[in-house]
């Protein structure tokens, strides 16, 4: 009986396919997703109740007039940010900052 159990174990891990490497990337994109559009954060705000607000700076959870007008701007004149915006559902006059980041990418705080 001992052998047999031996036996069958050795042939069912003989039958698992070995994973390239290549496998381990299709993975990771399977468990975490990829990115709608590369270079483009899109930092939801809304009300807190659990005090996580202090992750946000103050000047785009209560953006001025001028920052706004801004963010509207960058938005009319960029197709590629408002159609990212349109693919994910916001709508543009939600839209209160646009970030530039070091990399360039965008980062675009929205209500």
């Amino acid at each position: 009986m001992r052998k047999f159990v031996l036996t069958v174990f050795a042939v069912s891990a003989l039958a698992l396919p070995v994973a390239p490497p290549a496998a381990a990337e299709s993975l990771g994109t399977i468990l975490f997703g990829r990115p709608l559009e590369p270079g483009l954060l899109v930092i939801v705000m809304r009300p807190s109740y659990h005090g996580d607000e202090d992750r946000i700076p103050s000047i785009y959870r209560y953006p001025s007039a001028e920052t706004i007008a801004r963010a509207q701007n960058e938005i009319a004149s960029n197709p590629i940010l408002r159609e990212a915006l349109e693919r994910r559902n916001i709508q543009p006059h939600n839209v209160v900052a646009v970030q530039t980041a070091a990399s360039g990418g965008k980062i675009v705080y929205a209500r």
